[in-house]
């Protein structure tokens, strides 16, 4: 079995903890410790080490969150969550070690709810608490002139800290200040949960993925083409295209005459190439070079049965939203596309949502209709839409878009807001969906 690669990333203690609990795990995982002296630095780490790791796990919430705002990887991103049990060592150190008075104190880090039921658990009269409510990322200086003015007030006897800078600042200025370090237990919770997650990844990057692609309107081609030789260097031209971009995939290629190909790969390179399901790269290519269209059904399935079988129904999908268009069904029947596309959509192929399948019941729609139109309207995002507008999301004509809103309307689903003049024409009514009604 591969070992995965997990990246260890907080400051020098945390790190050690954490890294010494790891090698329990050592038959599945590979760990790759990385400290800093400021949490600033989490987002720069990430960007330069990307491609060296399956997953981050973060010694707690602010690395996590300087990670998360730099969107700087795909990979799944985890950290220790520093709860109430964190405190336990704290009050004894506290009470036995320090004889402290901690009849008020602040904290960083942790949630008031936290810090309460530690105090309920553990026995003891609940203190008076200064909590932070800084909001966004926070900064090891910001953390330490909250806490050092709230001590040099008189306010608090003691500070807790998840900061290891504002531990140590802290320390030197002379303030009674404990360090919250994440425990063995939650460390363990974690890394059980990262090993799942990338066994779970690799499974599904590891998926069959088949690819049907034909030439649109291929019979009306082949009546109007000069001559049989016409229409073979047609395929021969997008058999090229095809298998170059079968080379990038690693994968292999079946032509099946009548124009109709097909591509066997898996999902993990596919989702690479494709920019996770949102662009076809050879889309421009095709449009360049044919002077015909063509769509695509790509399949997503643990075996080669269901992904053939999920690619068939992806290209009947592209075919009934029009002509150039590739779509995806995954192995849990959820459908992305059409592909290199503004009105890209994800929605499922069915639903087991009660409220959604009475919507559908209703409107005398499928499921799969209504999924469709909640997706397009949460991808429109507008208060008011004409049906011309829903038409071209839900690849339907805008007289069966007006004919769904007015339904809509009927059941007390939308409401009509206005009217707007758009182009040539009479003005088309604007409707409201009521969302709150709706899911």
């Amino acid at each position: 079995m591969n070992k995965h690669h997990i990246a260890i990333v907080g400051p020098s203690d945390s790190v050690a903890l954490i890294s010494r609990v790891a090698q329990e795990y050592e038959k599945w995982i590979i760990t790759n410790p990385i400290v800093y002296r400021d949490a600033s630095e989490t987002a720069a780490i990430v960007k330069e080490r990307a491609k060296e790791v399956d997953v981050w796990l973060f010694s707690g919430r602010v690395p996590y969150s300087y990670a998360l705002t730099a969107n700087a990887t795909d990979r799944p991103l985890l950290y220790i969550p520093h709860t109430g049990s964190s405190l336990f060592r704290i009050f004894f150190q506290m009470s036995h070690f320090y004889k402290l008075d901690f009849s008020s104190i602040s904290f960083d880090t942790l949630a008031v709810k936290d810090i309460q039921e530690a105090f309920e658990d553990i026995g003891l009269p609940l203190p008076q608490l200064f909590v932070d409510g800084i909001e966004g990322i926070v900064t090891a200086d910001e953390m330490t002139n909250y806490h050092y003015q709230l001590w040099r007030e008189g306010k608090s006897k003691a500070a807790v800290t998840g900061f290891l800078a504002t531990y140590l600042a802290l320390k030197a200025k002379g303030v009674p200040v404990f360090r919250i370090a994440p425990t063995r237990s939650n460390i363990r919770t974690t890394l059980d949960m990262a090993v799942k997650i990338v066994e779970t990844n690799y499974f599904r990057e590891s998926q069959i993925a088949i690819q049907n692609i034909a030439i649109d309107d291929f019979e009306e081609f082949v009546r109007e083409a000069i001559s049989s030789y016409h229409v073979k260097r047609l395929e021969l031209q997008l058999y090229e295209i095809l298998i170059d971009y079968a080379e990038k995939l690693k994968g292999s290629i079946n032509i099946h005459g009548n124009g109709r190909f097909t591509i066997y790969s898996t999902r993990g390179i596919l989702a690479e190439i494709t920019k996770n399901f949102t662009i076809i790269p050879i889309m421009e290519e095709i449009c360049r070079r044919l002077p015909v269209a063509v769509s695509g059904g790509i399949g997503l399935g643990q075996t080669a049965y269901d992904a053939d079988g999920n690619s068939h129904v992806a290209l009947s999908l592209a075919h009934r939203s029009g002509v150039g268009n590739w779509m995806v069904v995954t192995d849990e029947r959820a459908i992305i596309g059409p592909l290199s596309s503004e009105t890209r959509l994800e929605y499922s192929l069915h639903s087991t949502d009660r409220q959604m399948k009475g919507i559908a019941d209703n409107l005398h729609v499928s499921v799969k209709t209504v999924n469709k139109l909640y997706a397009a309207l949460k991808k429109i995002n507008k208060e008011n839409i004409r049906a011309d507008e829903l038409a071209v999301y839900l690849a339907i004509t805008p007289r069966s878009a007006r004919r769904l809103l007015g339904s809509m309307v009927e059941k007390g689903l939308a409401i009509v807001t206005g009217e707007e003049v758009a182009g040539v024409g009479r003005p088309g009514k604007l409707y409201k969906i009521l969302v709150k009604n709706f899911k």
